[in-house]
């Protein structure tokens, strides 16, 4: 089940066709999908993200690294002057499945610095609960690379989930693989975004408001692949970026009049989230 977050937590806690009436076949999506690069901007007063650097990615020479270093390290992404990876101390110390914390690696007067180890499996804009200097305490974002860098080299920032929080562009493989992919069980959605595989009245809802707009599926209260289809085609009509999840932008563009959904907007963020539904 997801789990609710705050950016001002302070602890560290070591997932294109664009026209109505979308199939409910659950037939699995082969066609090339045309994604869109809008920019969404978190609906938060603190910076998330550094600003972009233009860096590229290159292939990581962990050995040199290492030399400017003073250790071995095993490097998995690179530009020429971030990386991320583990340090051979690292490994010994982890399951076989891999390290749950991850070092970031940054090149400062020619000599490469360990800035910030962040579990890996949460996107970076989540630094202030994820991450921390090792010997010191909570990372800061001076400690983590510029937005682009972290698109390029940190996995967790391209997962379909949070691509609009980090601002991140996903790959087509990865729309198809979360669009096509059958759910084992369905979870009740408590926050953005609502996705495939979640339950209850915020997909009831979003479900009538795909219908209302001309798209054609179930109003049963369950997130399927034939949703996420819709979801992904109302996206492309409505120019949003384009994953089959339901974003914030995209639950205020499935209804525009938050006033007419049964909750309150505790926050005053003009937005009755899955969170506030009654």
């Amino acid at each position: 089940m997801k789990r609710l977050w705050s950016i001002t937590a302070v602890a560290i806690a070591l997932s294109a066709c664009s026209q109505s009436g979308a199939s409910t076949s659950d037939t699995p999506i082969t066609a090339p999908l045309a994604t869109t690069t809008t920019a969404v901007t978190a609906t938060t007063s603190a910076p998330l993200v550094n600003p972009p650097s233009g860096q590229k990615a290159i292939a990581c020479d962990s050995k040199a690294v290492s030399a400017l270093y003073g250790e071995k390290v095993k490097l998995e992404k690179c530009t020429t002057t971030w990386a991320f990876g583990d340090t051979d101390r690292d490994s010994w110390n982890c399951p076989d499945t891999g390290c749950a914390h991850t070092r970031l690696f940054h090149l400062e007067n020619n000599t490469w610095v360990n800035t910030a180890s962040c579990q890996r499996t949460l996107p970076l804009t989540r630094y202030t609960m994820s991450c921390y200097i090792p010997n010191v305490g909570a990372a800061t974002l001076a400690q983590l690379p510029p937005s682009d860098v972290a698109c390029l080299i940190w996995p967790a920032n391209t997962l379909l989930k949070y691509t609009a929080e980090t601002g991140c562009t996903p790959s087509k493989s990865d729309i198809i693989a979360q669009m096509n992919g059958t759910c084992t069980g369905y979870y009740d959605a408590v926050e953005f975004p609502v996705e495939k595989c979640d339950q209850g009245r915020a997909v009831r809802l979003m479900q009538e408001r795909l219908k209302k707009a001309g798209y054609n599926t179930n109003v049963d209260g369950y997130f399927g692949p034939s949703m996420a289809k819709a979801v992904y085609d109302f996206q492309g009509t409505a120019k949003l970026q384009q994953t089959g999840m339901i974003d914030q932008p995209t639950w205020l563009a499935l209804e525009p009049n938050q006033s007419s959904l049964p909750g309150t907007d505790a926050n005053a963020d003009g937005v009755v989230g899955p969170n506030e539904l009654k």
